[in-house]
């Protein structure tokens, strides 16, 4: 899994980048999260689940979302596509926020992507991914 973005954004802010590997409650994981807090153009975050569905990844997620931000702040799992490969997608709403997540099963391990819709540079880095 492979993806590319800027080192500053357009509006010439550092981009931050954390990478964490952890093994918790929700097993396996390697994260790679890039922003830039000063301006927001960026929030860009994959995870990597180990030997985890993306159904199961999703009722999981959806319990802690829906305890932090609301029972109606996560919206229904659909299937849809990403090049070609089966996907799952779904959103996450609170007050002023919005997010998209979209999941791919690949070789038994879920890779999730969550990313704000609505910036251009999230679409444009979410759009260089490749498998």
């Amino acid at each position: 899994m492979e993806f590319s973005y800027p080192r500053v954004t357009p509006q010439g802010h550092a981009v931050e980048q954390l990478e964490e590997h952890v093994d918790d409650h929700r097993g396996d994981m390697e994260r790679v999260h890039l922003s830039s807090p000063e301006s927001g153009e960026l929030y860009f975050e994959l995870a990597r689940f180990r030997e985890l569905t993306p159904q199961d990844d999703y009722l999981s997620h959806r319990k802690y979302l829906a305890q932090r931000f609301g029972p109606d702040s996560v919206s229904p799992l659909v299937e849809t596509t990403v090049e070609g490969r089966p996907a799952w997608a779904y959103s996450i709403q609170w007050p002023d926020h919005e997010r998209s997540v979209v999941m791919l099963y690949l070789d038994g391990d879920t890779y999730r992507f969550i990313y704000d819709p609505s910036s251009e540079l999230n679409r444009r880095v979410f759009a260089t991914l490749t498998t």
